[in-house]
């Protein structure tokens, strides 16, 4: 009962702030941040590729000094880069859960290094106010064509080294939770149809495997979306195969609200829901800039002014009247999932989109674990 009662707290308390006015929001309860530039691989969808590997990276006395600036947080955002060839990575994640309350970090990786990530996630959870970590192992298909698009002959290989030596870890705490992220391309339909199954026969501890759709000013500008009515059926695929670890996962009942309203958005190409970025989310990139949101440009850079000046700037709050005016729209998951969860009214539209949507569905295929050669 009293977890219970925590969590409704919890939720009322960031569904009024998700209702704040554009003029003086409090510090962002949801961060993504930009732990670093520094990448090993040359992924043709990344739309962060022409800020990587650069000279400029936040040092840790930066990063330090941010926290500090910040109030109190729920979720971290990790990104990079390759978040785990970050150094100082366990530091920083303790300095964020132990000063500001973080309770959960989530971190997309290539997969490389097995034993910095083991390391670094094992730094991270000697924090005991620290309730998940979850490392989401990025794979764009099948070996062959994963390497292939990653630049790199070992690069699933080496994901699935990461796995494993995570799974060990996961047996001694159960915090943490390994998922796999795929970015949904016109080319790549087919091999993550092929990757999810043998994910779920290979991965018993993997508990998720996300779906996403390319975004951004790709590195590969030739690469397009997919047809949205083929990513719906993979994305019901995906559902399917992943139900009976889903039962359990935290989260996996907003997950069909969010995948029914990611579709809504692409197809009308209109915020379906109120977005609530800059008020629940703000984004800090491994230079210093600071922006309300992946979409639209930097409004300010650490290393001239301090977080909480940049957020409250005319700048702030002239983007976020745009935001809430609805001059922009986009599939991101991180921005769309707590302007549906809370916002009571698109809560509301999600569920009952959802609801719709699973009682219309053809009952799965009667095989959908095909043996893997």
């Amino acid at each position: 009962m009293g977890q219970l009662l925590a969590r409704i707290v919890r939720h009322a308390r960031l569904t009024r702030l998700a209702a704040s006015p554009p003029e003086r929001p409090p510090s962002p309860p949801f961060l993504i941040l930009f732990i670093n530039s520094i990448c090993n691989q040359t992924c043709e969808h990344c739309f962060y590729w022409k800020n990587l590997n650069r000279r400029d990276d936040l040092t840790f006395a930066e990063l330090d000094a941010l926290s500090a600036d910040l109030g109190p947080m729920e979720i971290l955002y990790l990104s990079g880069g390759e978040p785990f060839l970050r150094p100082e990575f366990g530091q920083i994640c303790r300095t964020f859960i132990s000063r500001n309350g973080v309770k959960q970090i989530y971190v997309p990786s290539n997969g490389s290094f097995s034993g910095r990530t083991v390391k670094a996630v094992q730094e991270s959870l000697q924090e005991p106010g620290l309730q998940l970590f979850s490392v989401e192992l990025s794979l764009d298909g099948m070996a062959e064509y994963h390497n292939k698009f990653r630049g790199m002959a070992d690069a699933f290989q080496r994901a699935m080294e990461t796995y494993d030596a995570l799974a060990e870890l996961q047996r001694q705490d159960q915090r943490l939770r390994i998922h796999a992220i795929s970015t949904a391309t016109s080319l790549n339909l087919d091999e993550i149809r092929q990757l999810t199954s043998y994910l779920y026969q290979r991965c018993p501890s993997m508990d998720h495997h996300n779906l996403a759709m390319i975004r951004g000013d790709r590195k590969n500008p030739a690469l397009e979306g997919p047809a949205l009515a083929q990513y719906q059926h993979l994305s019901d695929h995906v559902k399917s195969v992943w139900a009976p670890r889903e039962e359990k996962r935290f989260g996996s009942i907003v997950e069909p609200m969010l995948q029914v309203m990611k579709l809504r958005t692409a197809v009308e190409k209109r915020q379906v829901v109120p977005c609530t970025a800059g008020k629940m989310t703000g984004v800090v990139y491994s230079n210093g800039d600071v922006s309300l949101c992946e979409s639209h440009a930097p409004i300010g850079n650490l290393r001239a002014r301090p977080f909480s000046e940049i957020w409250r700037s005319p700048e702030a709050i002239a983007l976020r009247k745009s935001i809430a005016a609805r001059e922009c729209w986009c599939t991101n998951e991180v921005f769309l999932w707590p302007s549906i969860v809370f916002q009571p009214v698109s809560l509301a539209k999600a569920y009952l989109g959802a609801f719709v949507r699973k009682k219309s569905q053809p009952p799965p295929p009667a095989e959908l674990f095909p043996i893997i050669r």
